[in-house]
């Protein structure tokens, strides 16, 4: 008990010590942070280098997630009048403007945005289950002809048999309907290019 009381006592004395000597060598808090330096403002540098296209999803309470397409990239998107959905390759990324095969797209011309979604369950899920239906409604058709029971005749549909199988390929249904997840471009959800560091 005296040994651990000692070794807070130290390691408080030792937090309250560094945070003086960071005080006095002038290390930059955040609100130093946050006041903007005229001089720099006022250069106005453009920065160059290559760019990605980020589609930023404002969630709640103030959570941002990032999606990021890279040159190469293939994307999905939905022009503004237009009910056709297109699939390119991302060939480069300008300031305005979409890079993709066939020209130039401007940014603000995109509607919709498809994203794949990153679960692996989600896309394994809705191959596996309906085959997994399909070979579980098989076997217990199957199985009556391979058993050796007098009583049990082959090639009969059993209702428990019916409600898994039929279950596990409604599951693999439902499931291809969440593949990939639609992202209408407003004020929430933007479309922007950046710059990779």
């Amino acid at each position: 008990m005296k040994n651990n009381l000692c070794f807070y006592l130290f390691l408080i004395g030792l937090l309250c010590t560094q945070t003086l000597l960071a005080q006095e060598q002038g290390v930059e808090t955040r609100r130093d942070s946050t006041k903007t330096d005229t001089a720099a403002t006022k250069q106005n540098k453009e920065i160059t280098g290559p760019r990605f296209l980020a589609l930023d999803v404002h969630r709640r309470f103030g959570k941002v997630r990032r999606f990021r397409f890279y040159r190469g990239n293939s994307f999905e998107f939905k022009v503004k009048g237009s009910k056709e959905r297109f699939e390119t390759k991302i060939e480069s990324v300008g300031k305005t403007q979409l890079g993709i095969l066939g020209g130039n797209l401007p940014l603000e011309n995109i509607d919709k945005v498809y994203v794949r979604n990153p679960g692996w369950f989600i896309h394994s899920g809705s191959v596996l289950l309906p085959i997994a239906g399909l070979g579980y409604f098989a076997l217990d058709m199957l199985n009556p002809a391979v058993d050796d029971n007098p009583g049990s005749k082959p090639f009969t549909v059993h209702r428990e048999a019916v409600i898994i199988s039929g279950s596990l390929i409604l599951t693999g249904i439902i499931l291809r309907f969440f593949k990939k997840r639609v992202f209408k471009i407003n004020k929430r959800r933007i479309l922007r290019p950046m710059i990779k560091f």
